[in-house]
């Protein structure tokens, strides 16, 4: 994407060992004395949330926060919470006709993550979604420090202050409400069901049994706002551009798009392919052994998992690997995303939710087409198109290779005016 060298670790940190190829780095993240890495760089943000722990403390958080995201979450997810939020935001961007793609992405997955992090939004105003963007941008910024091109002490003070304004303006008034429901339920005047669904919740009902203080569960929060709209609003751009691109390529399958959801999703899953929200995992070695390709490695040594060569395998992905293409035939038993989503512990709970289950229908249950494809549906048919007066630009404040502007025009575009055609 727009031509920029992909930095798969910062100047300070230097790896003594590199797995790569789709079968290596799947050993390698479902291995257990390999401990995750990347993320050291701002504990004020991310320090003992899930993504951070390991051994025992992790499957203890992990089990308590995965029966939120079962398959019937999912779908009652994307039945219930994402048609109303959806509909909210894309609503002003119709009148406008015209957006501008990431922060379009940013502003919708961040009531969709506020839904799942158990923040409450009483006002439902722009302000107030202004202010959550503001935050949730900044602890992006934290989450993502390792590839930050600014002055990381001054990203980790900004971090902490806005840590601190997100604590008093959402997350302690949140918790009141649901320490309030979760006594009534303790004292049987409410039933069990009546608890929100939501990570605040179950990390409240959970505190004294994970020993979790005021602290750990406003870190814990704030990670996973940041985590489902930084993410999905970025996959969201990149798989965009790349419909662009095979609709000039391919304009026979430009109806095709917005009529056939199942290509759309392979659409969706080839470009979460090609584009992983980070190109490389890092891991520690807990202990002295040897990587799944027989490289030595002693307890303290640095490893790193190129997941880019892993979806890029030709085995598995074809010679074309490196190429956008929704058509393309994959392995049996291998994800068509790659492993954008990680394995084993560390697997993203928002993989079922953004990337969808698949099409196929049940009996008693419509197709679950996950977030990201249907945030596209709903592009598509109100006719997005990139502007031809503004061209998308990189973001410069990370290495990573992300937008960080993609205008849209958007709405049916005018008639055109026959010059000498009378009514």
């Amino acid at each position: 994407m727009c031509g920029r060298p992909i930095r798969f670790y910062s100047d300070s940190m230097k790896a003594l060992a590199k797995v790569t190829g789709y079968q290596h780095a799947h050993a390698a993240l479902c291995d257990r004395r390999l401990v995750q890495s990347m993320y050291g760089e701002c504990d004020v943000l991310m320090e003992r949330v899930l993504l951070t722990l390991h051994g025992e403390s992790h499957t203890c958080r992990r089990a308590i926060e995965w029966k939120l995201f079962r398959r019937d979450f999912a779908r009652y997810y994307e039945r219930e919470v994402y048609p109303a939020t959806l509909a909210q935001t894309l609503g002003s961007y119709l009148d406008q006709g015209r957006l501008d793609l990431p922060e379009f992405g940013f502003r919708v997955n961040i009531n969709l993550s506020a839904d799942i992090a158990g923040i409450d939004r009483p006002e439902g105003s722009e302000s107030e979604t202004d202010m959550l963007v503001a935050f949730t941008r900044k602890f992006s910024e934290g989450a993502t420090l390792f590839h930050s091109t600014r002055d990381k002490a001054v990203v980790r003070d900004e971090v902490a202050e806005a840590l601190a304004q997100f604590n008093a303006r959402f997350v302690a008034p949140s918790k009141r409400r649901r320490e309030a429901i979760l006594e009534q339920i303790s004292r049987g005047d409410l039933p069990e069901e009546q608890a929100p669904r939501d990570i605040l919740t179950v990390l409240l009902a959970n505190r004294d049994d994970q020993d979790l203080n005021d602290d750990m569960i406003l870190r814990e929060v704030a990670f996973f706002m940041q985590a489902g709209a930084h993410s999905s609003a970025n996959a969201l751009t990149h798989t965009f551009h790349e419909l662009a691109q095979w609709s000039e390529a391919h304009p026979e399958d430009r109806i095709r798009l917005k009529t056939d959801d199942g290509f759309l999703q392979r659409c969706v899953h080839e470009s979460l392919r090609l584009h992983p929200a980070s190109p490389v995992a890092w891991r520690e070695a807990s202990e002295s052994f040897s990587l799944p390709d027989g490289t030595p490695v002693a307890a303290g040594d640095s490893v790193l998992i190129d997941l880019m060569s892993a979806n890029l395998e030709t085995s598995l992905f074809g010679e074309d690997a490196a190429s956008f293409n929704p058509n393309r035939e994959v392995a049996n038993r291998i994800p068509t995303f790659g492993l954008t989503f990680g394995i084993g512990i560390h697997t993203c709970f928002g993989r079922d939710i953004a990337g969808g289950l698949g099409t196929a229908k049940t009996e008693d249950q419509p197709p679950h087409l996950g977030t990201l494809t249907n945030l596209l549906k709903s592009l598509l048919r109100h006719d997005a198109r990139p502007d031809p007066a503004r061209p998308p630009v990189a973001d410069t404040a990370t290495e990573r290779p992300n937008w960080g502007s993609y205008p849209l025009l958007i709405g049916a575009p005018p008639l055109a005016k026959t010059a000498g055609v009378t009514g």
